[in-house]
């Protein structure tokens, strides 16, 4: 296995000026860099992570973080880590993903090294220290989400607040002013899943704005779930909702299908069931349900693009923004609530 002295030898220059042509810590003349590289090539020397002026002075690498966690839901993680990763090495890069919970320490770890170009952060809080210490980070950072602070790093989302008022106002526009609102897992609004806040928080904004009465379930947790409780108490509770919208995933939300059928409820002739910042076109239903989704092909696409921007054309990305409007996926579980006896849908 050749080293860097072998390296140095063939170039016919010292052992740090080497090192300096991988480091980029020291102004070297093109024509010496050129010759380290074909002494590179020559012999096969593969230098240390630090090593970044191979391949255009890029080792084209750039590291997801995404903490695992027990009952993180398999299905988006999948999406969103799949999507980055192949929008990555479509754009010529490799993906080094980190898992640890210690993300911040991870992170400084592969950066401060140079192991790695740049970060794209997955999962965020609503305060998420990956974000809001970006400036720890030596490399320019790209957050999937929208968190409290992100000065130092991009973010890149869907406009979950935006979301939360279109799904008030859809359902009011079909003439429903008594929801059910069928809660995500309590753990992700316990640790502050970020996207969960902003719809919610929007959500019973809107419904108030708008003077929706809004039923919330109690706390799911979708290993015990009673969907025939939640039919019995709050779909056929006093209040007799017309509309339900949906945060669950797809294993409680199925069971509420089930639930309502065997109770005789029609989805959408007696009520309209709509689903929020979810994924259920990669799922199995047992019915279609109209959704507002999320997008990880656009999200995914979008960070990648903004991260090489960073890294290839020097873009300083901190405290970039943008936000994508939510759109709604017609699946004809939405009706009117004026034309029921007809069993109009939208």
């Amino acid at each position: 296995m050749p080293g860097i002295k072998d390296v140095a030898r063939l170039a016919g220059v010292s052992v740090s000026t080497v090192s300096y042509v991988f480091s980029g810590k020291r102004s070297i003349s093109p024509k010496t860099a050129e010759k380290v590289r074909q002494a590179v090539e020559k012999l096969g020397y593969i230098p240390n992570a630090s090593a970044q002026r191979l391949r255009g002075g890029h080792n084209r690498i750039i590291a997801i973080s995404e903490p695992i966690r027990d009952e993180m839901n398999q299905t988006q993680y999948n999406a969103y880590f799949l999507e980055t990763a192949k929008q990555a090495k479509d754009a010529g890069y490799d993906v080094l993903i980190l898992t640890s919970e210690e993300a911040v320490i991870d992170i400084q770890r592969v950066t401060g090294s140079n192991l790695v170009e740049g970060v794209i952060l997955l999962d965020l809080m609503h305060k998420d220290q990956r974000a809001a210490l970006a400036h720890l980070y030596s490399k320019p950072c790209v957050a999937i989400g929208y968190p409290t602070e992100h000065q130092d790093c991009a973010c890149i989302d869907l406009d979950f607040t935006k979301m939360g008022q279109m799904a008030a106002r859809i359902l009011y526009r079909l003439g429903h002013h008594t929801i059910a609102f069928l809660r995500g897992q309590e753990e992700d609004y316990q640790r502050g899943a970020g996207y969960m806040i902003l719809f919610y928080e929007a959500l019973l904004k809107e419904t108030k704005a708008l003077g929706i009465t809004l039923i919330e379930s109690e706390q799911v947790d979708h290993h015990n779930f009673d969907a025939d409780r939640f039919t019995r108490s709050i779909i056929n509770g006093p209040a007799h909702p017309t509309a339900l919208i949906n945060q669950s995933g797809s294993d409680v939300l199925n069971a509420v299908v089930d639930s309502m059928q065997n109770a005789g409820i029609s989805i959408p002739d007696d009520c309209s069931v709509l689903s929020c910042g979810t994924l259920l076109e990669k799922e199995f239903l047992h019915q279609p349900i109209s959704e507002i989704p999320f997008t990880p092909g656009k999200l995914c696409t979008g960070a990648v693009s903004i991260l090489r921007d960073a890294i290839e054309n020097k873009r300083d990305i901190r405290g970039v923004v943008r936000l994508f409007k939510p759109n709604l996926v017609d699946r004809g579980s939405l009706a009117n609530v004026r034309s029921r006896n007809e069993g109009g849908t939208i």
